[in-house]
């Protein structure tokens, strides 16, 4: 429903924030591991994943791309709704996941509250069997993620070419691209125009 919301962060508290976008205030669920990274009174984008029940909407949110791909992920495996799912990548970096999956790691995946030891090698035989048939996902796992891809200014160019229709893949090569030409001066919005320029050239 919502592809992503761009807003200031207005307040936090455990597993949520409070973004104002434009006036209306937005309540949205996040990993531990990206409300550390947000502040209060920052501009923000978030990706967002909308949950629908008939008794409940939760917006989920996430800055960059191969969280909300693994979160989207998790929902499809047995037994994993959108709290474990959080959970998950509360105590673990989508890296920490690929890693555990890999290896065959299940302790790594009990550390999770919520998660006893039958359901964490359902995770891994479940994410196993997805590796061999989803290319994105396998790159997103397999993938290690370079110390600059974690600077925030580059997750937001990065969410803002996803959101306008770019696979994971092409945003990651594109703003790359842009941030070499352009240098680290550049503005956020001066690097999506030069990361779309070249991309529309090839």
């Amino acid at each position: 429903m919502f592809a992503f919301l761009r807003g200031t962060v207005v307040r936090k508290t455990p597993g949520r924030v409070e973004l104002d976008v434009h006036g209306v205030g937005y309540e949205v669920c996040v990993p531990d591991t990206v409300a550390r990274r947000l502040s209060v009174e920052e501009e923000r984008t978030l990706l967002t994943h909308c949950y629908i029940r008939e008794d409940a909407f939760q917006i989920y949110g996430f800055l960059r791309e191969d969280e909300r791909a693994l979160f989207r992920t998790l929902l499809t495996l047995t037994g994993i709704g959108p709290k474990v799912a959080q959970a998950v990548l509360s105590a673990m970096t989508v890296q920490e996941v690929g890693r555990a999956v890999m290896e065959s790691d299940v302790a790594a995946f009990t550390k999770v509250g919520g998660i006893g030891k039958k359901g964490a090698q359902r995770i891994v035989l479940e994410m196993k069997s997805k590796l061999g048939q989803d290319a994105e996902l396998s790159a997103i796992l397999g993938e290690e993620m370079k110390e600059e891809e974690a600077d925030p200014a580059v997750d937001d160019v990065i969410a803002a070419l996803c959101a306008l229709g770019c696979t994971l893949g092409e945003a990651r090569r594109a703003s790359a691209s842009a941030r070499e030409k352009l240098g680290a001066s550049a503005s956020d919005e001066e690097l999506v125009r030069a990361a779309l320029q070249s991309l529309v050239k090839r």
